[in-house]
């Protein structure tokens, strides 16, 4: 893969709202899931898994991306540095499970009780 790939679109039908194309160097095309972004030590990272068979990609494989530039102008950036995506890595996954614990179901928002994103203050049953 290119040095760095830069957000083209989201896809538009509901079913496929997590769906992003990123456009590499080359001007290749290709589409990932986008699964979450992480604020980590003052630098924010973002999390794919392929969305269509690609060439040396396992589709249950995450690949991390550096979010570098300004609002409006960022582009993604591969991380070379093993121990640093480690460190992410290990982070993200500490972050979904904590999630995990804290969350139910609620209709405010369809994610959970109590969190950041529908503000529900609800303690869970």
């Amino acid at each position: 893969m290119s040095e760095k790939m830069h957000e083209v679109k989201n896809e538009t039908d509901d079913e496929l709202s997590d769906i992003v194309e990123l456009t590499d160097d080359a001007g290749k095309v290709l589409k990932f899931y986008h699964i979450g972004t992480l604020d980590y030590k003052n630098e924010w990272y973002a999390f794919f898994q392929p969305a269509e068979e690609m060439e040396g990609a396992d589709p249950d494989e995450v690949v991390i991306f550096l979010i570098s530039g300004d609002e409006g102008n960022e582009v993604l950036l591969p991380v070379k540095d093993e121990k640093l995506l480690d460190e992410v890595y290990k982070e993200y996954v500490k972050e979904m499970e904590d999630s995990d614990e804290n969350c139910e179901d609620c209709e405010d928002c369809g994610s959970c009780k109590g969190c950041e994103s529908c503000g529900n203050s609800e303690e869970k049953n």
